[in-house]
């Protein structure tokens, strides 16, 4: 299953790996100050990776994809007159300025990913093509304004853009496996923890042990009874 995966995997998903070596980093970070050494300061790029690796920011696009999805349905209904309205009504226009804002966004978002990841970007499959989704459907979106009449490609923005929905089961496998390596990963701290408490105890134990052999071995010297 993990192997199916990882053909969804987004810019910015945790693996268990990374997560240890990014916690070591962070404690290094704390023990500078003893050093004399302050910790450097986050960048701009290392900003827009959190930004994109958070859980909060994977909920938003999901919810914008949802929202892009209602409008281009609404919009292809009224096209297909199973909404009926009066000629010249401004709800198609509204409706496809509203998905553009939301296209716009997109479009940000992905300059942002190339800017944050650049390299790192182009070896997840799927965001590549969610790319090329997202700026072949701003390009037809801005050709069908200027040219409504004369575009014949209706159906291919239509069906472009109802594919993004595939962006919500993306967004669902990627925050479903962070939370497992989140759990994972404490599970694991709390077993290292638990380890090494019984090997303090251990220790204990065999220093207790030795002492009472060296009180035992101290009273048959002098002939005492224990």
């Amino acid at each position: 299953m993990a192997r199916y995966l990882g053909y969804f995997t987004a810019v910015g998903d945790v693996q268990p790996v990374r997560l240890e070596e990014e916690e070591l980093h962070v404690t290094s970070e704390e023990l500078s100050p003893a050093t004399g050494q302050f910790p450097p300061t986050t960048t701009f790029r290392e900003s827009l990776q959190r930004l994109y690796g958070s859980e909060r920011f994977q909920v938003l696009v999901v919810c914008l994809v949802i929202l892009d999805a209602i409008f281009v349905l609404a919009e292809l209904l009224i096209d297909l007159s199973v909404i009926k309205l009066e000629h010249g009504h401004l709800a198609p226009e509204v409706f496809h300025y509203l998905s553009l804002a939301v296209l716009t966004f997109f479009i940000v978002e992905l300059l942002g990913k190339l800017f944050a990841y650049r390299l790192e970007f182009f070896q997840h499959k799927f965001e590549v093509f969610d790319g090329l989704v997202v700026v072949l459907s701003f390009v037809l979106d801005i050709v069908f304004i200027f040219h409504e009449d004369e575009f014949v490609g209706t159906g291919l923005l239509i069906l472009l853009r109802l594919w993004r929905v595939a962006r919500i089961i993306n967004g669902i496998l990627v925050s479903v496996k962070n939370r497992a390596d989140h759990k994972l990963h404490k599970l694991k701290e709390s077993y290292d923890h638990l380890v090494q408490r019984v090997t303090q105890l251990q220790e204990r134990c065999d220093k207790l042990e030795q002492e009472n052999q060296r009180l035992e071995a101290l009273l048959k010297k002098h002939a005492i009874d224990s």
